[in-house]
């Protein structure tokens, strides 16, 4: 089963993070303080994870550290620096979320990683008959009303104009979250306002 190595050379960081991550229920594998502890959590068909970190280590750049790993692992780097995402470019596997950032920003992030990984490890070994009746956990703990209703409101405004079910939709929002570095309540604001103009 997928599971999350929370990584930073700061101990009180990783502790907050991962504290975070076990009050919503995600599995965390364990904490490291650098590259090389990190690796040694990981393992050819452990079923892979994410692993969720700082830009950098003692002992390397996390941009080092998923070269690193095999293909079932994915990256979702925590950065003060939005500039950092220009000096890595887009490489598969890597995300990164602004710092500061809200605990339910990082919770449905790294919710969607494993489950988007873990959905396409499941469909390519047996395809299940789908019911059309899920709907995707909420990720909505502590984030207020109002901005639950806006990201509702841009879920439906996609899954209407691009034909997407509730889940899909739900995750084109977290991935351009994530791939530009805003928060989700932001990105959700963005589709509805180019519901004029016919972007996205």
């Amino acid at each position: 089963m997928r599971s999350i190595i929370v990584a930073f050379s700061d101990p009180d960081i990783a502790n907050k993070i991962k504290t975070i991550l076990l009050r919503h229920d995600l599995p965390v594998r364990g904490v490291a303080s650098s590259g090389a502890m990190t690796l040694r959590y990981t393992s050819p068909g452990d079923g892979g994870g994410l692993i969720v970190c700082g830009a950098r280590f003692t002992d390397m750049a996390a941009i080092n550290l998923l070269t690193m790993l095999s293909d079932d692992y994915d990256v979702l780097m925590l950065s003060s620096s939005m500039s950092a995402e220009s000096s890595f470019g887009h490489m598969e596997g890597l995300y990164m979320l602004p710092l500061p950032l809200q605990a339910e920003d990082l919770v449905s992030s790294a919710r969607m990683l494993l489950q988007t990984r873990q959905m396409y490890k499941d469909t390519t070994r047996i395809r299940k008959p789908s019911t059309g009746q899920g709907k995707p956990e909420s990720d909505a703990a502590g984030r207020k009303p109002e901005e639950q209703r806006i990201i509702e409101q841009a879920k439906a405004l996609l899954m209407s104009r691009n034909h997407l079910s509730e889940q899909e939709a739900h995750r084109f929002l977290q991935k351009k979250s994530m791939d530009t570095g805003t928060k989700l309540i932001d990105m959700a604001m963005t589709v509805l306002k180019s519901q004029d103009s016919g972007q996205m």
